[in-house]
């Protein structure tokens, strides 16, 4: 199977798909200067992305970050932003990831006297179709932090989702459905050390 070719931003995002969504910083420009950066704009992605969309796995790292999201059903996004004809339904995804990086950028740039964009426009999405690769796509993001040599054991990076796929305590990513796709939690964790990518899959990985 050939990859998907990169979504260019006039077009939209369909109910009830997977979608490896990434976007960074412009220029040399970092998104997360501080740890309260980081949680600040997770808390940013609960707001805004949250009611059209279920995140599966994400690591932000200080210039860019990495979704695995798969968004909602039309009935769900109809029912919940009170939203009738299906255009714009479909259109609500695109306004999510507008407002969260506008939101997200005036309030670093109040944060640090910047002015202008922050996030490269328009971000990268690519559609996901087979589980083959989805569960490769959450080896690939969960790794991202030794890929760009930020640190060599994964599993300490705090802002990622692997150890919220691990622990048993309240989280906002879809973590029941994260480990459906694995026999247990050591499955889990055996396939991430493994990390063996699939042969075709380097045009998901969007960098």
């Amino acid at each position: 199977m050939k990859y998907k070719k990169t979504i260019n931003k006039t077009e939209v995002l369909d109910f009830n798909e997977f979608y490896h969504v990434y976007n960074k910083a412009i220029g040399n420009e970092l998104l997360y200067k501080t740890e309260n950066d980081y949680f600040f704009f997770l808390k940013k992605l609960e707001r805004f992305l949250l009611p059209v969309v279920e995140i599966y796995t994400y690591c932000l790292l200080p210039n860019h970050f990495h979704l695995l999201i798969r968004t909602k059903d039309e009935q769900e996004i109809i029912q919940t932003q009170k939203i009738i004809e299906k255009e714009n339904a479909e259109e609500v995804f695109h306004l999510a990831f507008k407002n969260l990086f506008i939101s997200y950028s005036k309030s670093f740039n109040k944060n640090y006297k910047r002015i202008g964009r922050l996030f490269l426009q328009p971000y990268k999405r690519i559609l996901v179709e087979e589980e083959e690769y989805i569960l490769t796509l959450v080896n690939y993001i969960h790794r991202n932090p030794i890929h760009h040599g930020y640190i060599d054991d994964y599993s300490k990076w705090e802002y990622s989702s692997y150890n919220s796929c691990l622990s048993n305590k309240p989280t906002k990513i879809n973590r029941e459905a994260v480990l459906s796709f694995f026999y247990s939690k050591q499955d889990f964790i055996k396939f991430h050390e493994e990390n063996k990518p699939k042969p075709g899959m380097e045009g998901y990985y969007l960098e």
